[in-house]
């Protein structure tokens, strides 16, 4: 069968089928509310056209502001019925940024959807792609009048194409929707990890939401979990769908809320674990340097190279964080074509103003650092920065770098290498 599609005529009879995906807190396990989805309709619905294409089509009809209200008059409509029997959820809805343009912004649109639809502005969150913006001063017009009313600001597609952090300082969401880039496989890519994990302390930081898109796996969901993502989006809990056929996502919600139960456990169970053989650590090398003058440091820190595979690099600075023994480091831990750009620390090196060194000299016997980029090799590890004395009784400050990943290759004396000399 064949059918015509006027895009003009699509939009004047509302041929417009609206879906709602449901945003879940699995920490409450609670639905907070719906995302609505257009999609067009021609014949009797028996043919769906994709929201690119209509958008597209609209575009080129000059057509795209009476399509976008459409679409969003469509939403409140379907929504009304659910915000009766659940006055506390959310409804997501999308802004064309592209079309905001003065003549547009104070045209009262979204208010009056609202209005007319029983729904309370502190219910509807208006999500906006700010790599859609044309005209930031209307946009920031926009933001500023609906914020008032008492709508909620969402950013969308946080980390994807062209998306700037700028938009965060400037328009101040409610929300952050991340985008679902950085969240496929989140749970397996590093750098993915560290972006969402800033995003998420950013949010925490500014009071905004963060929302976790296109969770398509239980090991996503739990990674995001961990990683501090309020709310979660994506086909692991639903599609999209008309309201009258909303899915129970309750019992998928108690599958990750499980699978997080059990991560977080061996978790803490594994910070234990480290925690000790930390402690262990440092013990071992402070008393062994207790036995040694300081001017055979250099000798005892191989030595304990040897000993501790994990240790990337070794090295001792004096009580006002000055450093008085090479860098030993493991390089076997020290990829050869990162070594133009990392080097370890010399001898007479200041290490005053490190994150390690501070706590010891404010009083504190032992600090172990948060994990970053090592300046030494550029891999991800850790200070374990320690209060120990010499054989002649002087105080030092005993720092040691340790990988965070486990089962290092056995290293042997003659590899080592010591910088500072």
């Amino acid at each position: 069968m064949s059918y015509t599609l006027n895009i003009e005529t699509l939009i004047f009879n509302r041929q417009i089928m609206t879906h709602f995906q449901p945003l879940v807190s699995v920490r409450q396990g609670v639905v907070i509310g719906y995302e609505a989805l257009s999609r067009g309709t021609v014949g009797n619905g028996e043919l769906l056209i994709p929201p690119d294409t209509l958008f597209t089509l609209a575009e080129l009809s000059g057509l795209s502001l009476q399509l976008d209200r459409a679409c969003r008059e469509m939403a409140f409509t379907r929504f009304a019925p659910l915000h009766k029997q659940h006055k506390e959820q959310l409804l997501f809805v999308n802004v064309d940024a592209s079309l905001l343009t003065e003549s547009v912004v104070g045209s009262g649109h979204i208010e009056m959807l609202a209005r007319s639809h029983g729904i309370n502005p502190a219910n509807v969150v208006i999500e906006i792609i700010e790599s859609h913006v044309q005209d930031t001063a209307a946009l920031m017009r926009f933001i500023n009048r609906h914020r008032a009313l008492g709508f909620l600001i969402a950013l969308d597609d946080v980390g994807a194409g062209h998306s700037n952090l700028e938009r965060i300082a400037s328009i101040k969401p409610e929300v952050i929707k991340i985008d679902r880039f950085l969240i496929s496989n989140i749970h397996t890519e590093f750098y993915k990890q560290e972006v969402v994990n800033s995003l998420t302390s950013l949010a925490r930081r500014i009071g905004a939401m963060t929302v976790a898109e296109g969770v398509e796996k239980e090991e996503e969901a739990v990674y995001l979990m961990g990683a501090g993502a309020d709310v979660l989006q994506g086909y692991l809990f639903a599609r999209p769908c008309p309201t009258s056929k909303t899915p129970d996502v309750a019992p998928q919600m108690r599958t990750v809320a499980a699978a997080y139960r059990s991560y977080s456990l061996n978790r803490y169970e594994r910070h234990k674990e480290q925690q000790a053989s930390h402690r262990a650590l440092i013990r071992h090398v402070r008393e062994t340097l207790g036995t040694v003058k300081a001017a055979d440091f250099t000798k005892a820190l191989v030595d304990q190279l040897l000993l501790f595979p994990s240790l990337e690099c070794l090295y001792v600075l004096d009580e006002t964080g000055i450093q008085v023994s090479d860098t030993l480091c493991n390089p076997l831990n020290i990829s050869a074509n990162k070594r133009f750009i990392y080097q370890p620390a010399r001898k007479g090196t200041d290490h005053s103003l490190k994150e390690y060194f501070i706590p010891i000299q404010a009083g504190l016997e032992e600090c172990v650092t948060a994990p970053y980029i090592s300046l030494a090799s550029g891999n991800r590890c850790i200070t374990l920065a320690t209060r120990c004395t010499c054989a002649e009784g002087k105080p030092h400050v005993l720092c040691l770098d340790v990988m965070e990943r486990g089962n290092m290759a056995p290293l042997h004396e003659q590899s080592i290498c010591a910088c500072g000399t």
